[in-house]
This record gives structure tokens, C-alpha cells and sequence, in this order.
């Protein structure tokens, strides 16, 4: 997401030398390389940082970048999965896509993550790449509109609220309300700085915002977590497909709304 946005300023003309590795979302990236296929053999590295990358995508005529999701390959020995029950692993959850734009064409390029020295002294163990994994014919169609993800966002919270409180101890209601009002424009007590590369509009930061506040979903002490009997079950399946749809339009509407084509 936050590729896609500091992208969009970079090929708008924006400085972003000091993005990576500078910003804390790499706090714990060793690499960030950019990969394209061979005919045969190892992949080819084509940048090993992300403005290097804007440059090149922008000297080729890219016009900017958008960000897509498609749903996670299921496995057939296991049975379908919820996705938000694996977003928290390595390559669980929904896919992201980001879609480099050109005039005849579109480039679409995917994240994976692999774990390099476990011992790092700094705690940089991730090895990142983005590679590209097909073209596609150009599409007009993406969702910008951040009122309606908005509303989307406040609606889901609503609904969730009311079942963390009716299960006891009313586990994360706190932050479902934080949340809600994060949107209404309530800062969030950590910044997120790469922000500031961006020229994302205020109405999307404040959906962006309290999409990072509501986003509970994880592994062991999430929301996923949370045990329910069976007569509170349908309810608290129905709202947490609810939130976490409208947090992945959030994302999608935020990062969106910075492509200027």
C-alpha cells in the first residue's frame, strides 16, 4: 500500500530518496529487491530499492501505480480457509497486487517475503521482493470512493462493537471504537510517516488511519483469537467477514485515490 502511494508521488515528480530504508515500515527489511523474469533461469534483478524502481517504471512512461487484492489460493487438502485466519502468517490472507500503468498496458508485480539471518544484530531479517508476474490490458475501473469505504468502515465497526461487548470481557471493543473515531479525524498515537512522501488526500488518510486501528486480525491474541459460544458464533463470524472486507476496501480506496493517471 504504501508502495503504491509513495510510487504515485515519485512518478509525479516528488523526492523519495530517503523512503527506504529509512521509513520504520523497514524497520526489519535487510532487502527490497525488484525482480522480473528470464527466459530461463534465476530471476533478474532489476532494483534493489524502491526509487530506483519509480524512476525506471516512470523513464518506461508509467503513469502511476494501483493496487489490487485477489483471493488467497486455497489448498485442496485442507479445505476452503478463511483468508483473515491466515493474514497474520507469512503468505496467508488475501493477495496484493500492485498494477504499474502504461499507456497500451499494464505490468502487474506481487510481494513475497522469505526470512534471511534469524540472529541479525539489528533485527533486519526480511528478505523482500516484488516481481513481476504478468501483464494484463489496461482497466478504467478501480473503487477511489473513499466517502462511500468510509461509511463501509463506520458501519462494520458499529456492528463488531456491539458483538465484542456482548462477549465477555468485551475483548477489543476499545479499539473498534478508537477506530471509529480515528475516522472521524482522531490521530492515531503512532504516525505513519511515510505520509509524508505522499499527496494522499485528508479524508483518505483519516480512512487509512482507522483501517491500521481496526486491522485485528492476526494470529495468537487477535481478534481470530477470540473464543465465542455457539449461539454467538453466526455473529461473530458475520461481523468479522464485514470488518475485514471493509478494511481491505479501505486500503484499496486509500492507496487508489493517489493515482493521478
Amino acid at each position: 500500500m504504501a508502495l503504491v502511494a509513495v510510487g504515485n508521488a515519485a512518478i509525479g515528480g516528488r523526492d523519495v530518496s530517503t523512503f527506504f530504508p529509512a521509513d520504520p515500515l523497514f524497520r526489519y527489511s535487510a532487502s527490497l529487491d525488484f525482480m522480473t523474469p528470464r527466459d530461463r533461469g534465476a530471476l533478474r534483478r532489476v532494483s534493489d530499492n524502491p526509487a530506483d524502481w519509480f524512476g525506471k517504471l516512470k523513464s518506461r512512461r508509467c503513469s502511476g501505480l494501483r493496487l489490487h487484492n485477489s483471493p488467497m489460493q486455497q489448498s485442496q487438502k485442507l479445505g476452503h480457509i478463511e483468508e483473515r485466519l491466515l493474514v497474520g502468517m507469512v503468505g496467508g490472507g488475501p493477495r496484493w497486487l500492485i498494477e504499474a500503468v502504461y499507456p497500451d498496458h499494464s505490468e502487474i508485480w506481487e510481494g513475497f517475503d522469505r526470512i534471511g539471518d534469524e540472529k541479525a544484530a539489528d533485527k533486519k531479517i526480511w528478505l523482500s521482493a516484488y516481481v513481476l508476474v504478468g501483464e494484463a490490458v489496461l482497466d478504467e475501473k478501480i473503487d477511489t470512493g473513499i466517502a462511500a469505504a468510509s461509511l463501509d468502515l463506520r458501519d462494520a465497526l458499529h456492528v463488531i462493537e456491539g458483538v465484542a461487548r456482548a462477549i465477555p470481557g468485551a475483548p477489543f471493543a476499545d479499539v473498534f471504537v478508537a477506530a471509529r473515531g480515528t475516522l472521524q479525524g482522531k490521530d492515531l498515537p503512532y504516525p505513519l510517516e511515510f505520509l509524508r512522501y505522499t499527496q494522499m488526500k485528508p479524508e483518505a488518510v483519516r480512512l487509512l488511519k482507522a483501517a491500521g486501528r481496526a486491522w485485528v486480525f492476526g494470529a495468537m491474541g487477535s481478534w481470530n483469537d477470540v473464543g465465542v459460544d455457539a449461539a454467538m458464533k453466526p455473529r461473530y463470524e458475520a461481523a468479522s467477514k464485514a470488518l475485514f472486507s471493509a478494511l481491505q476496501r479501505a486500503v484499496l480506496v486509500a492507496a487508489n485515490s493517489t493515482y493521478r493517471g
